[in-house]
């Protein structure tokens, strides 16, 4: 039911992930995945084609996404949220700046957990407030570190990765509860980046974080990551009382730039097709996930990898390989593009992020290819030839708005 294109049809796409770098390079960093689409989108897309249906969508209202999304988020996550409590956007990093616009004022402190998905540091920077970094150990918190450092620095909002990217840890009950009564005690606004919420692998659960502290929290989310369809621009925002009326104050075009295609995508995602797609490409990830560790032990022992609780992004430990930028070295000597850990912020050094949701044969080829640089070479210094300072940055700047 999974369907992988081979690398050659893969390069024929338009994506950013494919068409960033050259063609001998192969590439394992934006968080989209290499998975064909589930049938149901496709076969709703190519409806429109065939319509010619690509006018102005419907509106919020009558669109039926809000609906849609609150049928899903009772069924998988048992979070009963209204539709009226849900708000269209284009994309998750939209929602946070619009978050952070209409819910902080300009020099609050904002809490972002590193490392750090990079786009919520830079939008707190580029909206004028202050950015307050918590660091975390493989993903996890420590409540008493975050107590302190909300007193100390009279933090107004926090924004909460969950699951986090890049660890893909998934938060346990009583770590939210534990956030959440954090957030009372210091009048605390959360919001909660839940887009990788459908990818979580057994035993771990996915719990909404607004089912624990639904007065402050606001919820982002998207069908973008689990059915890679983040270029039809098709996001949700959920939130209630006081916090929901501050974002429809917001102007209006916040909120209607959402395409029709992306509506037809969401629809046919939050489904029960799209639910039986969805199962089958969990299993194909959590397949991956194992694979990865199964090939890094063989090619690449020294590298350190937590299998992630939640996603398709692989957190890898570099920093006993001896490498100044572990990125640059993988993508100069083995043509592998990776994500490099410092963009995640300060405890991302010596780290880079992998994905792994592809194929088994490309997914070997990538830490084939790593692990043979990672050969003694005749070069000084280091594992593989020692500290190098190689630019990670594709070949033609991008944003980094939607960059996953």
């Amino acid at each position: 039911m999974i369907e992988v294109p081979s690398e050659a049809e893969l390069r024929r796409r338009a994506g950013r992930k494919w068409r960033s770098y050259p063609d001998d390079v192969i590439p394992a960093w934006i968080a989209d995945m290499d998975l064909m689409p589930a049938p149901a989108i496709v076969e709703t897309l190519s409806e429109a084609v065939r319509l010619g249906d690509f006018g102005y969508g419907l509106t919020m209202a009558t669109n039926g996404v809000p609906a849609a999304f609150a049928r899903w988020a009772e069924r998988r996550w048992d979070w009963r949220v209204s539709p009226e409590h849900v708000l269209l956007m284009p994309d998750v990093v939209g929602g946070i700046a619009n978050c952070i616009e209409a819910l902080s004022a300009p020099g609050d402190a904002i809490i972002v957990q590193t490392p750090a998905y990079p786009p919520l540091l830079s939008s707190v920077r580029t909206a004028g407030r202050r950015l307050i970094e918590h660091p975390l150990a493989d993903g996890r918190i420590d409540l008493d570190e975050l107590d302190a450092l909300m007193s100390r620095d009279g933090a107004r909002m926090m924004l909460f990765c969950h699951p986090h990217n890049p660890s893909g840890h998934c938060f346990t009950a009583l770590e939210l509860t534990g956030i959440a009564e954090l957030a009372r005690r210091h009048d605390v606004i959360v919001i909660s980046d839940e887009v990788h919420a459908d990818l979580t692998y057994k035993p771990h659960r996915h719990i909404p974080f607004a089912t624990i502290a639904p007065e402050r929290t606001v919820t982002l989310n998207a069908p973008s990551k689990a059915f890679n369809v983040a270029g039809l621009r098709t996001a949700v925002c959920a939130a209630r009382g006081d916090l929901l009326a501050k974002l429809k104050a917001l102007p209006s075009t916040r909120w209607n730039a959402f395409s029709a295609p992306g509506v037809r995508a969401a629809l046919a995602a939050w489904s029960d097709a799209g639910e039986d797609w969805l199962i089958a490409c969990v299993d194909h990830l959590q397949a991956r996930r194992d694979q990865l560790a199964a090939l890094l032990a063989e090619h690449c022992p020294a590298i350190g990898y937590m299998p992630p609780e939640a996603g398709y992004l692989a957190w890898l430990d570099c920093r006993a390989l001896g490498l100044e930028n572990p990125a640059g070295y993988f993508l100069e000597r083995a043509k592998v593009a990776l994500s490099a850990g410092p963009d995640f912020g300060a405890p991302g050094e010596g780290f880079v992020r992998l994905n792994f949701a592809t194929s088994a044969e490309i997914l070997e080829e990538i830490v084939v290819r790593m692990g043979r640089v990672l050969s003694p070479l005749p070069f000084t210094g280091g594992v593989g030839g020692g500290p190098v300072n190689v630019s990670t940055k594709p070949k033609q700047a991008l944003p980094q708005a939607g960059g996953g």
